[in-house]
């Protein structure tokens, strides 16, 4: 089914704001772009105006972003250093495939701080409470931890340096694979707990 003219203004504006920037995109690129004639005025038929184009992007890719996140594996397990391995895997691809709502957060953040900061809460703030949850109900006999959401961010911390890593250098750092650092990462984290770290022991 071919996509609605309003999916391919979309499309394009999300290609155009990437390459060159919210301020260098015009109306006229993005009905180009979109197989409309330019200046004919199409795209008003849509959009009121370029803001009004950008912020429906970021919010299509927003419920993109969490369509993806809730088919995340879920329930208990009974390998669970398998299953987080599993999880990690998932994770990132999840962040391949968020990547054009993540640069272009990146790079209009300051002149759209309002979305920045929703889209922020829900995709890392809400996904680190999700997570947590995960381990403390799933998980709990397996992963033992005095402050998950630390964990959590320690955990998503370290998977998006990997990506980042991965996307800027064009290959996985010191060569080690998706599987073989979500492998370690999951081997960490359901290793038995030697210390407290707040000294609350």
């Amino acid at each position: 089914m071919a996509p609605s003219t309003r999916a391919r203004i979309l499309d394009a504006a999300l290609e155009l704001i990437q390459q060159v920037g919210f301020t260098g995109t015009t109306v006229t690129a993005i009905e180009e772009r979109s197989g409309l004639s330019p200046g004919s005025g199409s795209f008003y038929r849509h959009f009121r105006s370029k803001e009004d184009v950008f912020r429906a992007a970021l919010e299509r890719e927003l419920e993109r972003a969490q369509q993806y996140r809730r088919e995340f594996e879920r329930g208990t397990v009974e390998d669970p250093q398998a299953a987080l391995a599993r999880r990690f895997l998932q994770q990132l691809d999840y962040m391949a495939k968020i990547r054009p709502l993540i640069n272009l957060l990146a790079r209009e953040h300051g002149q759209f701080p309002d979305l920045t900061s929703r889209i922020g809460g829900i995709l890392l703030d809400r996904g680190i409470v999700e997570e947590a949850g995960h381990l403390t109900h799933d998980l709990r006999a397996h992963v033992d931890h005095a402050d998950p959401h630390a964990l959590l961010t320690v955990v998503v911390s370290a998977l998006s340096g990997y990506h980042l890593a991965r996307q800027f250098f064009g290959h996985p750092p010191a060569e080690v694979t998706p599987e073989r650092f979500a492998a370690t990462l999951a081997a960490l984290i359901t290793s038995p707990r030697t210390a407290d770290p707040h000294g609350t022991e």
